[in-house]
């Protein structure tokens, strides 16, 4: 921070990455990491005291240490560490594991018990189709009349040529004929 005390770092979330705009460290610089890395990482605050500074220090999971910048005052630091905190705990939905980094920001993330209902959904609409197909497809057609080859003539008993299609016969006729 200046003397004046004017806050010129700055700390953001911009799509999914955190930025560290840091002009008033002692070697002044801009980092920026993927909020995915957030997840299983820390910020602390080390003194050097053989360069009379005090580190942003950005450590991994693993113990793998980054230094993103100096200060000359430890206030400095931590300010800067607070301002990173915030925007950190500000990120909600922007923050994603791996196995969800294709949903968009704000959507929830897929929970197993989601994922074992869409499963067990699945299931039972294959299991209704196999059904109604095996019930349509062993069921005798209702057009009893109609020949196999896929013709257009109706074929009765009686074998009268007035009953062939496109013979035009009565009503009483075709009743009495069924």
């Amino acid at each position: 921070m200046t003397k004046a005390n004017k806050k010129t770092s700055a700390v953001k979330i911009v799509d999914g990455k955190l930025i560290l705009s840091l002009p008033d460290a002692k070697e002044p610089v801009v980092w920026q990491m993927d909020l995915e890395q957030a997840q299983s990482a820390s910020f602390t605050v080390k003194e050097d005291k053989k360069a009379k500074a005090f580190n942003l220090v950005f450590k991994t999971q693993g113990e793998k240490q980054e230094e993103i910048a100096p200060f000359a005052d430890k206030q400095d630091a931590i300010n800067v560490l607070m301002e990173t905190s915030e925007a950190l705990q500000n990120a909600q939905g922007k923050i994603h594991t791996r196995a969800n980094t294709s949903a968009p920001a704000g959507s929830a993330p897929n929970n197993e018990k989601g994922g074992k209902l869409g499963a067990f959904l699945a299931a039972a609409l294959i299991i209704i189709l196999f059904i109604t197909w095996a019930a349509f497809s062993s069921a005798p057609s209702k057009l009893t009349g109609m020949s196999s080859a896929g013709g257009n003539s109706y074929n009765t008993d009686t074998g009268n040529p007035r009953e062939a299609a496109g013979v035009p016969i009565s009503a009483d006729d075709f009743l009495s004929n069924r």
